[in-house]
């Protein structure tokens, strides 16, 4: 990939992102390496560790991330849907607060780089490093053959030390990106919230749909989300919805409209249509970012439109009065409508 370098606001300061290392300055610093897809709690102690290394030490804090997840290129049939696209990502890292986010492109040569020349040529070489933290379950370089071992090992040759965090457990469960994964799909969004330390979003642009929803009374938003991602499995939704820079409340129906198609529920499109509260105005070809809070219910196959509408308007009554934190901390208070 081109090589870029520009700055993301973080904590008051300017995260600088390069994408290519012959772009990076000849500066010696502590890396945090990592997929950090989700950027969860266990990422961010391995981030936060590497920044804390860095201020210690006098050196420029680094998270060192790839383009894409490594499976797309080793193996594409077992790749991933993610937790964040790559601009979540950057947003959620920058948060974090690190000096520089460099972004590798895992291609096909990456993907075959000898442990030894990756830990050697790139990370000790081409970033200078002088500690790198990674989490205790990482791998690299080709066949995935390196480990923490290996790490430190070229640490010891390269002059550089490697510092493993342990895995973070929560409830007795080891926190992994495959963990919050299977949550969500299962719509268990208070542990995935928990884990992640924040709700889990989609973002995606709304598109034209069959309109139904605004003949029943519920105008609602067809979001078209972003290829790649993942979201929560078949159900209705609490969520809140960011449009621009304002927030509404909204109810968020995952899932097939069983009422209105006999299609094989395996076969039928899933559709993720989003009513927001107190909306006025046209949606459409705008990009919307969804946070999902509570699961209200699952999807049902009505006998009656009457029936629909009339759980349609208890899914939003709920999500109207439902006191929770997220929606307080971007100024949506509970109500009535």
């Amino acid at each position: 990939m081109g090589g870029t370098r520009d700055r993301s606001r973080a904590r008051g300061s300017l995260m600088l992102l390069v994408t290519d290392v012959m772009d990076a300055e000849a500066v010696p610093r502590a890396l945090a390496l990592g997929t950090f897809d989700g950027v969860h709690i266990g990422h961010r102690r391995v981030i936060e560790t590497a920044l804390r290394v860095a201020a210690e030490r006098g050196l420029r804090a680094t998270v060192v991330t790839f383009d894409r997840h490594p499976l797309a290129v080793v193996d594409p049939a077992r790749q991933p849907r993610l937790l964040t696209s790559f601009e979540e990502k950057r947003r959620l890292i920058a948060a974090l607060g690190p000096d520089e986010l460099v972004v590798l492109p895992f291609d096909r040569a990456m993907a075959e780089l000898p442990p030894a020349d990756f830990c050697g040529a790139l990370l000790a070489g081409a970033l200078q490093a002088r500690a790198v933290v990674v989490g205790e379950n990482f791998s690299f370089g080709a066949g995935g053959a390196g480990d923490a071992a290996a790490l430190r090992r070229c640490g010891v040759e390269h002059g550089y030390e490697a510092i493993v965090v342990d895995l973070v457990t929560e409830h007795g469960h080891t926190i992994s990106s495959t963990r919050i994964r299977r949550l969500l799909r299962e719509g268990d969004l208070d542990d995935v919230r928990e884990i992640l330390g924040r709700p889990p979003s989609a973002t995606g642009r709304v598109v034209a749909g069959v309109r139904r929803g605004r003949t029943l009374g519920f105008p609602t938003a067809n979001v078209e989300v972003e290829a790649g991602t993942i979201f929560p499995g078949i159900g209705v939704y609490a969520a809140r919805v960011q449009v621009d820079d304002r927030w509404y409340r909204a109810a968020v129906n995952i899932g097939h409209n069983p009422t209105f198609t006999s299609l094989d529920e395996e076969k039928a499109p899933v559709s993720v249509e989003a009513h927001l509260l107190g909306f006025e105005g046209d949606l459409y070809h705008r990009d919307l970012r969804v946070d999902f809070l509570h699961r209200l219910r699952g999807e049902e196959r009505f006998a009656s439109l009457d029936d629909l509408v009339a759980r349609m308007q208890r899914d939003v009554d709920e999500t109207a009065a439902l006191d929770d934190p997220a929606y307080a901390e971007v100024g949506l208070a509970p109500s009535s409508v």
